[in-house]
This record gives C-alpha cells, sequence and structure tokens, in this order.
C-alpha cells in the first residue's frame, strides 16, 4: 500500500479484505456443516431401523 494513502482508506481496504476472507472460511465451515447434517440424519436413521429390527425379532421370539 502506498504511504501518502489516508488511514482511514487503508483500514478500508484492510476490513474489506479481512471481510472476503472471512466470508470463504464461513462458507467452507458451512458447507462441511450442512455435510455433517446429512451424514448424522443418515446414521440416525440407521439406528433406528436396527433398534425396531431388534424389537421386531424379540416380539416375534416371544409370541412364539
Amino acid at each position: 500500500m502506498k504511504k501518502d494513502m489516508p488511514s482511514e482508506l487503508k483500514v478500508q481496504i484492510e476490513l474489506d479484505a479481512h471481510e472476503k476472507l472471512c466470508e470463504e472460511r464461513y462458507g467452507n465451515i458451512n458447507d462441511k456443516l450442512t455435510a455433517l447434517d446429512k451424514r448424522m440424519w443418515r446414521i440416525e436413521a440407521m439406528s433406528m431401523a436396527g433398534t425396531f429390527a431388534v424389537i421386531a425379532l424379540v416380539v416375534s421370539i416371544v409370541m412364539k
């Protein structure tokens, strides 16, 4: 940066660069959290299906 720039302009340029970098970082974090949310939903669904299968098996054994 030039030394003859007003300090307010320097600060504004630095803030703009910082905001752009943070926006990119938070976008990446949001994408990762979205992917993790989908994975957790699938794990939860498999867990519930397994629980229902075990309960059904126990009920069928007890009924015999």
